[in-house]
């Protein structure tokens, strides 16, 4: 499983990740200020003074401002855009990318562009297959812009770095130290195949992350919570790190010592009790509070030396978990330039005050360098991998990559 070991890697399919062209939503996050571009003007219309145009509007013209808002906003909140590769095997990655046109509202004309403004930062969902691609988009942006952003969502899978002599994995908690301003209402975080670390994952997420009011913890089954652990036999590291205390009991007392027993923070955990996809997030009707308690001759350390016979049962290991996380009221959970690092495994720290844009151009150069593999070049495709659209009918809707249904072992 992946872990907070240096393990050697194939860099050169890390360098090619995400090297789609820039889109056009990719200008507007870059440059703010072609937030104020005026929008082109169609060529059946350009003999015509542009205010006549907007004047012989019915929706301008009938419609009050307040009416016009909530249709932008409508339509903002039923819009994601999606970017990065999405595991079909296990060396198998395809490109997924957002409905074309997707912002196409802010095109139509001058006055709709200037009443959307930059609002809709603040409403979309930014999608992200992999922590790669959402640093891609989101690290390289004005910390300003960043900050306006509101809904994200990403998988759980660790980031894998390649240094000179190792590769290291980084968890969710991590990579968003390389995200200062951000402030979402909302991160939504797809748990990954392996149960082991995806239960560390959301444990760290929530002992030790900023920039989220409320984090939705989505799993693809239920084994996270009910697995046993077991030795990992690497010499040197923690054999408790991965071991299960009841939840969400454990992680409610964590939310209070954070944010203060009386803030109203809170952690619930809900099941799937229906196998139809998506049931657990979009059909409140079809799930169930879960809760784990302390079985009587058990304590917090042998508790999780035993599995969980109940969820790991045949028909229940296989529902959905969600799990639910709010901060308290007042809490300034922003995620902040320049914070304390981590006490363990800070990637700002390993990057040695680089930029994501910064490291990553490192990174090619040293591959590019790189005569371990002097016929890379006679490899490479000529052209880009074809983008897989990805269509919904609800923008919370989740896909869970293939991969995640394979075999571990």
């Amino acid at each position: 499983m992946p872990g907070p070991t240096n393990n050697k890697k194939n860099k050169k399919k890390q360098q090619k990740k995400d090297k789609s062209p820039p889109t056009q939503q990719d200008a507007m996050l870059n440059q703010p200020s072609a937030l104020n571009q005026q929008p082109r003007t169609p060529e059946s219309t350009r003999s015509i003074p542009n205010d006549q145009i907007q004047l012989g509007s019915l929706f301008l013209c009938l419609l009050p401002r307040e009416m016009r808002d909530e249709i932008y906003s409508h339509l903002l909140l039923s819009t994601r855009l999606v970017s990065g590769e999405r595991a079909h095997g296990r060396i198998d990655r395809r490109r997924i990318g957002s409905v074309p046109h997707a912002l196409a509202i802010l095109r139509t004309c001058r006055q709709v562009h200037a009443e959307i403004g930059r609002t809709w930062l603040q409403q979309i969902l930014f999608s992200f297959e992999t922590p790669e691609a959402m640093l891609n988009k989101l690290a390289n942006i004005p910390l300003a812009t960043r900050a306006l952003i509101r809904h994200v969502r990403v998988s759980g899978d660790p980031l894998m770095l390649s240094w000179p002599e190792d590769s290291v994995y980084y968890r969710t908690h991590q990579v968003l130290k390389l995200l200062p301003g951000l402030a979402l209402e909302r991160l939504t975080v797809l748990a990954g195949r392996v149960p082991e670390v995806s239960y560390q994952t959301l444990d760290k997420l929530v002992r030790h992350s900023a920039g989220w009011k409320e984090l939705r913890f989505l799993a693809f089954n239920s084994v996270f919570l009910g697995y046993k652990d077991e030795p990992l036999g690497f010499g040197g590291l923690d054999e408790d790190m991965y071991l299960r205390v009841p939840q969400p009991a454990a992680w409610q007392d964590v939310l209070d010592k954070r944010d203060g027993a009386g803030s109203g923070a809170s952690v619930v955990i809900y099941r799937a009790t229906s196998k139809q996809p998506c049931s657990v997030l979009l059909q409140p009707s079809s799930r169930a509070v879960f809760a784990q308690t302390l079985p009587a001759g058990k304590n917090l350390k042998t508790f999780g030396k035993m599995e969980d016979s109940k969820l790991m049962s045949p028909g229940e290991r296989q529902k959905e978990v969600l799990v639910v996380v709010k901060r308290g009221d007042g809490v300034d959970y922003a995620e902040k330039e320049g914070s304390p690092y981590l006490a363990s495994g800070d990637i700002r720290e390993d990057m040695e005050g680089q930029t994501w844009k910064q490291f990553k151009a490192d990174q090619d150069r040293r591959f590019h360098d790189d005569d371990d593999d002097l016929f890379s070049d006679l490899l490479e495709d000529e052209e880009d991998e074809p983008v897989e659209v990805e269509k919904y009918g609800h923008v919370d809707e989740y896909v869970w990559p293939p991969l995640h249904f394979e075999p571990l072992r």
